[in-house]
């Protein structure tokens, strides 16, 4: 009976565990009120306030107007805000507020709690291995990506 090839059940295992921790992850924000889109875009924000609509939109890949909905409802509960770019009046800039730094650092224990329940039983070093393996899987993958839409553009120009 022929193995299957390692680099196929490590990709499998990366999309199941990966769709494993995104369901864990929104269930546990549920009694903070939040899901796991807005906890995103609080702490992106909280890391790097100001971006713009779009800017914020690249960096947690979601689509634009998912990005617009999205604000909108941190926005009516006052955790961010949207201000007018001073050099584009077309752009909206996000701010995180107070409440939702508030809201962010409320999480923090959050954050620890499902950090150490997920790598229970992992050494430091075994962690650090994952992390190198992370990025160049994500190098690997924007380079595929890139390549992808080369080859999409070149079909749509019919060269």
């Amino acid at each position: 009976m022929p193995r299957n090839d390692p680099r196929r059940e490590a990709a499998l295992r990366l999309v199941e565990t990966s769709r494993l921790l995104r369901a864990v992850v929104e269930q546990r924000l549920k009694p903070h009120g939040l899901n796991r889109a807005q906890f995103s875009t609080l702490a992106r924000l909280d890391r790097q306030d100001g971006q713009s609509q779009n800017e914020l939109a690249d960096s947690l890949e979601v689509q634009p107007i998912a990005m617009v909905r999205l604000v909108d409802q941190l926005s009516a509960e006052g955790l961010v805000e949207r201000r007018n770019d001073p050099a584009d009046r077309r752009v909206n800039r996000l701010h995180i507020t107070e409440a939702g730094r508030k809201r962010v650092r409320d999480l923090d224990s959050f954050k620890e709690e499902m950090g150490e329940e997920l790598f229970a039983g992992f050494s430091e070093a075994q962690i650090l291995g994952l992390l190198d393996a992370f990025d160049g899987l994500h190098t690997n993958l924007k380079t595929m990506q890139a390549a992808d839409a080369a080859t999409t553009k070149l079909k749509k120009s019919g060269t």
